[in-house]
Formats: structure tokens, C-alpha cells, sequence
């Protein structure tokens, strides 16, 4: 390899793809210049063009199998999953021993909710090579989300035999001894053996499973110190990503869509093919125990938090001035709005007698822009006692974006909770009586049948028995949520009023989460 080409594949190790990649195009055809192209195209983030590279490199050296790999890596970052499963399977063809291929399908499954097949993957990875530690610690985790918590916990053990540090194995382990009532083990495991210095995600997963431990045994103080240090690793990591963000479900959007008044549409124009039932609600507010009931009827499909308002958010714009004008040419835009919500969903759409519930909670700062493309769709708001609400949010291990980053201090939380709530509520008061409805997750608690029986009244459907039988259909699901593992078990009202075993780090927030607790008729 020339002098030139080590610089470049430098640059590309110390972050500057740019110069990576105008190194690799002065290097003509020679594969390694190619190959040093595909990487710098990726790590650019293009990486349809990294893989035509890539795809090329592959034809021309099939017996290479790191070419197909990275093809395979390619296609699944253009959520190609066809694709990429052909391609890590010509990887290992064309090298037997090439066990990356197998771990590198299984993360692209797992990310897709394909768990049982991405266990199915890394049980491949390991057959290749028994001792590679990514694949025990993420067949572990994946083994936990698909509820097999025995095989789970001997991944993890195995994984922890070959590194006792290791974040993600920790937190498996912590979860399978907690399970087992073995609290004061479970915080002490974390409290040994995670280092100071390991990845920030899989160290918060491991100090929030430290946390939940110590919470079940009673240690309130010292959960809550867990739980902060876990979203203090995940607040210093995303900190520059999110902090400047004011778009999409941004605190600062929020804030400004709860101080909009928003304008009457016209109902009757453009209302072509069907509507949603959006089901919304602050994050832990018992959307997830809602959303899988329901979905165990019959004739209902519900979205799993797919983000089909998106192109609607978008469409909307930036500033009020934009919003104004939107709304005002809803009439003639309507069709084309809907439209493009449905392009979003993969499944059938909804026929006569179905219902399609688009489960996404915080579209619950969105309402007034939902009702306005969808006059005719119903409204479920979930509510729970606001104070519980932000602090389990505070307590969860979110998938990280711009609303979920608020939700690491307990001020971010309160104040998006104030927001959001505020922008939905006055957009609901816009919207028919006959076409929402509230309910709340300790009543769904105290009498799950009673409460699901008025939603699906509500829905226009006819009571199917399969709905009380929710958690079996609910195992086979793939859930997106922290509520996982959750709504899989018998309603429990625990959690209900736990915000009180945390009344000092509650206070500061109490002023602005009590009003909405007296108007929910909670007791203040």
C-alpha cells in the first residue's frame, strides 16, 4: 500500500473523511483506494454511493469477504434488510471463519425488533468464534427483550466469564437478579464491577438496572443517585447533538406550539381515504399497556411508535408564521397531507370495520396539526398522576432524540411535560367531544376489562374476548419501549404514587407538575 493511501486510511481513523476521501479518489482503481473510498463515503454518511463502491469491490474479489460485509453494513443503513442479510451471507461464504458477518446481521435485526432472528444471528457469530464477547453481550440484551430471561442471564454470565466489566452483560445480570428478588446482589454487582470509563449508553443501561434495584429494596436515596448518574453519562454524550435542536418534538417547539392558539379548519375538504386513531399522552403514562390491549382485538392495528406525523411536522414548518399559512391552505392540501402520512406505514391501511391506532405519545404537542389534516380522526389521551409520569420518564432508558434528551433532568422532564400538555389540551379543546377520549392509567389499572370495554365502544368496534389476553399476543410482539417488559406482566398498581418515596428531588418540580395533578383530580 502506498505512503498516500496509510495517510489516508490515518485521516480516516482520526475523524477527517474529507481528506480520507479525496486521498482514496486520487488513488484510481487500485482496490485499496476503493476500499478506503467506500469507508470515507460512510463515515460521510452517504452511503448508498459507499455502497455501490462496495458492491462494485465485491464483483470484482468475491473471495473477499470484508467487501460483502461492508455491503451488507450499507444496505441496512438504507434499511435494505433484504439486502443486507444477501450480502453478510455471501461474506461467510466466501470466508467460513468470517464471524462478523453473522454479529453484524444480528445488531442490524435487533435494531429492526427482528429479535428472535437476531439471536438467531449472533448464535451464528458465536458457533464461528465461541469467545467473541460483542456477540454473547448483544445475544444477552436481545434474549432479555424477547423475554427468554434464563438463556439471557447465561449469555450474560459467559459474557461476563470473558470480560466481568462489561456494561451490557452487567445490566442483563443485574435485571435476571433483581428478577430473582436479589436486590442488595444486583446494585453490588454494578457497584464492583462497572468501570468509571465504559461507553456512556451501556453504562447508563447498567446503572439504571443498579437503580431499579435499589428502588425495589427500598433505598430511595440511592436509587435516585443511580438514576442521575446514569442520565449524567447520557446527558454528557448528547449534550452538542441535542442542545441546539428546535425542531420536531424539541423542547423549544414545544414550548412554542403550547403558546400558538391555532385556527378553525374546514372540516369537509380533502378528507379522502381513512383516519387514525392517534393515541397520545406523556412518555409513562400507560400509552404502552393501552397500545398492546387494544392491538389484541381483532380488527385493530397499532403503530408501535412508527413516526408517520413526520412529513405533517415537516410540511407545517419552522415559525407561527409558517404554521398560519399552512393551516390556512389546509383545504387544498389536505389530501396530499394524508397521503403522505399513509406512504409512512408499511401494512395494510385500515378497511371498513378496522381501525389503524397510531401509537407515538408526544404527537400529544402535535393535535392541533393532527386534527386539522384528519377532521375525522378520534383522540385517546392517556394520563397518569403528571408527578409519576416525569419521574418514571426521568428513571427510563430512552432511545435518544431531541424530546428524550429533556427527559435527563427533572426540570427537563417537568417542563416538557408542562408544554406538551398545554399544546395538546388546547388543540383537544378544538376537537368534538364525540372524537376523543381520556383515560387513566390507575383506573386502567383498578379495572383493565371495564376501562378497555369503554375504548373500544369508543373505536366503534364490537368487544372481541382476545383483548384480556393481550400479554400472550404482546410476547410476540416487538415492543419499542421500556414498557416491554412490562406490559407482558399482570397490571400492578406499585408504581402508582411513587413519585412520594422521592419527595426531595421532587420538590423543585412540584410547582409546575401540581396544577396539572389537581386538574387530572389527583390529590395535591
Amino acid at each position: 500500500m502506498s505512503s498516500d493511501l496509510q495517510s489516508g486510511f490515518a485521516a480516516l481513523q482520526t475523524g477527517n473523511a474529507q481528506r480520507a476521501l479525496e486521498i482514496a479518489r486520487a488513488g484510481g482503481d487500485d482496490p485499496n483506494a476503493r476500499y478506503l473510498e467506500g469507508l470515507a463515503l460512510r463515515a460521510l454518511g452517504d452511503s448508498q454511493a459507499a455502497l455501490d463502491v462496495f458492491r462494485a469491490l465485491g464483483k470484482a474479489h468475491p473471495q473477499v469477504a470484508d467487501f460483502a460485509n461492508l455491503e451488507g453494513l450499507c444496505a441496512g443503513d438504507l434499511d435494505d434488510v433484504a439486502g443486507a442479510r444477501a450480502a453478510f451471507g455471501r461474506a461467510v461464504d466466501a470466508h467460513a471463519g468470517f464471524y462478523n458477518a453473522p454479529f453484524n446481521l444480528g445488531r442490524l435485526l435487533a435494531d429492526k425488533g427482528e429479535l428472535a432472528e437476531a439471536a438467531e444471528a449472533f448464535h451464528q457469530a458465536l458457533a464461528i468464534k465461541p469467545d467473541h464477547l460483542p456477540s454473547l453481550r448483544n445475544l444477552a440484551h436481545v434474549l432479555e427483550q424477547a423475554h427468554a430471561y434464563e438463556a439471557a442471564e447465561e449469555a450474560a454470565d459467559a459474557a461476563l466469564k470473558l470480560a466481568g466489566s462489561d456494561p451490557l452483560a452487567l445490566a442483563v445480570k443485574a435485571g435476571a437478579l433483581t428478577r430473582k428478588q436479589a436486590y442488595g446482589e444486583a446494585a453490588d454487582l454494578i457497584t464492583r464491577q462497572l468501570k468509571a470509563d465504559a461507553p456512556a449508553i451501556n453504562a447508563a443501561l447498567a446503572l439504571g438496572r443498579k437503580g431499579e434495584a435499589l428502588e425495589k429494596d427500598g433505598a430511595f436515596d440511592a436509587a435516585f443517585g443511580a438514576f442521575a448518574a446514569a442520565n449524567q453519562k447520557l446527558k454528557q454524550k448528547y449534550a452538542v447533538q441535542y442542545n441546539g435542536v428546535t425542531n420536531g418534538f424539541a423542547l423549544d417547539r414545544v414550548k412554542a406550539l403550547s403558546r400558538w392558539p391555532g385556527v378553525p379548519v374546514e372540516a369537509e375538504t380533502g378528507c379522502e381515504g381513512p383516519a387514525p386513531v392517534f393515541l397520545v399522552g406523556f412518555p409513562r403514562s400507560g400509552t404502552t399497556l393501552v397500545e398492546n390491549v387494544l392491538a389484541a382485538h381483532p380488527d385493530i392495528t397499532t403503530s408501535d411508535e412508527a413516526e408517520l406525523s413526520a412529513p405533517l411536522i415537516e410540511a407545517a414548518g419552522d415559525t407561527p408564521e409558517d404554521w398560519l399559512a399552512f393551516m390556512e391552505a389546509m383545504p387544498e392540501k389536505r389530501a396530499a397531507l394524508r397521503a403522505a402520512y399513509w406512504e409512512g406505514w408499511t401494512g395494510a391501511k385500515p378497511g371498513a370495520g378496522q381501525v389503524f391506532i397510531d401509537k407515538l405519545p408526544l404527537n400529544l404537542a402535535y393535535v392541533g396539526l393532527l386534527s386539522a389534516v384528519f377532521p375525522d380522526a378520534k383522540f385517546i389521551l392517556s394520563i397518569r398522576d403528571p408527578r409519576d409520569c416525569v419521574l418514571s420518564a426521568f428513571k427510563q432508558r430512552f432511545g435518544m432524540n431531541a424530546a428524550m434528551f429533556r427527559m435527563l433532568t427533572m426540570p427537563g422532564a417537568a417542563s416538557y411535560y408542562d408544554a406538551a400538555m398545554l399544546a395538546g389540551t388546547r388543540a383537544l379543546d378544538r376537537v368534538p367531544p364525540g372524537q376523543q377520549r381520556q383515560v387513566k392509567y390507575e383506573d386502567c389499572v383498578a379495572d383493565l376489562e371495564g376501562q378497555t370495554r369503554q375504548l373500544v365502544e369508543f373505536l366503534g368496534l364490537a368487544w372481541s374476548d382476545d383483548v384480556m389476553a393481550y400479554r400472550e399476543k404482546a410476547k410476540a410482539r416487538a415492543i419499542s419501549t421500556p414498557s416491554a417488559s412490562q406490559v407482558v406482566q399482570p397490571v400492578y398498581d406499585s408504581s402508582a404514587g411513587r413519585w412520594k418515596d422521592y419527595a426531595g428531588p421532587m420538590q423543585g418540580v412540584r410547582s409546575v407538575l401540581d396544577p396539572w395533578a389537581q386538574r387530572w383530580g389527583y390529590e395535591v
